[in-house]
């Protein structure tokens, strides 16, 4: 991909995030990873809309993406699209942890397989929609699944790798993993919750390769958001999985959460 020039080069001053967001510095880019809970209880959660705990592959697989809407279907009958998605495009990594992407066409709550076998997915999005302009119905992305839009029947929790919330047209989640060959550098975490009673413990833990996960911060919500920035951005090799947890009460509440990520190539 060719670099735009910096006006660095030039003798001038630019902000290193607006230079970064412009593609103007070499082997470093920027991601973005946002989560939401709409149902933490007393039990440890991963942020993300599925909800409950993530599961984390250990084998990559093809990987079968579904809608629980109809209406998701580029071919409802005669060559007529659905008002719902069309397309859906999957990202992440390969058994490698080589980063990897592809489109999908969307045939309702029958699954379609990927050509590509995925080991993680960071982030699954519409690409093209009917009428409605996004998805009708939850899209779900899994290692296995039926006919019904509900992937991996019934063992469902641990078959998920993604899913898009009905009309969301885009994943909410917040975890990742280090592609191969890069260093990721995480300067902030946010998250806040909705509860104005009770709090939610909310964690942010990584797991090097071939490790344990290990807590790398842990605060409290209480209804409001909790922004932290850290003076020296936290360093996280390779093929290192992160993800932000939380735990609530009694009572669920929604917790949504968001860290920057820097990768740059080793």
């Amino acid at each position: 991909m060719a670099v735009n020039h910096s006006i660095t080069q030039f003798g001038t001053h630019e902000d290193f995030n607006l230079q970064l967001a412009r593609g103007q510095i070499l082997n470093h880019s920027h991601i973005f990873k946002y989560g939401y809970n709409g149902a933490v209880g007393a039990t440890a959660e991963t942020i993300w809309f599925q909800g409950g705990v993530y599961t984390w592959q250990s084998a990559a697989a093809v990987v079968k993406v579904s809608s629980s809407s109809t209406a998701d279907d580029a071919d409802t009958g005669g060559g007529t699209p659905g008002t719902g998605a069309l397309t859906v495009t999957l990202e992440g990594l390969d058994a490698n942890y080589a980063e990897i992407s592809e489109t999908v066409t969307m045939n309702g709550t029958t699954t379609v397989d990927t050509t590509n076998s995925f080991l993680r997915l960071h982030r699954m999005y519409v690409a093209t929609a009917g009428t409605g302009l996004t998805n009708a119905g939850v899209v779900y992305a899994a290692v296995t699944g039926d006919t019904y839009g509900t992937p991996g029947v019934p063992d469902t929790a641990t078959k998920i790798m993604s899913t898009i919330g009905a009309s969301e047209g885009q994943t909410l989640q917040a975890f990742y993993t280090i592609p191969a060959g890069y260093t990721g550098y995480v300067p902030n975490i946010t998250a806040s919750s909705a509860d104005g009673t009770n709090t939610s413990v909310v964690t942010f833990r990584a797991r090097e390769s071939g490790g344990a996960f290990r807590t790398k911060n842990k605060f409290v919500t209480f209804k409001g958001t909790y922004p932290l920035n850290f003076p020296v951005s936290q360093v996280f090799s390779e093929k290192t999985d992160l993800e932000i947890i939380a735990t609530g009460n009694a009572s669920p509440t929604d917790v949504a959460a968001t860290f920057d990520l820097i990768l740059v190539k080793n």
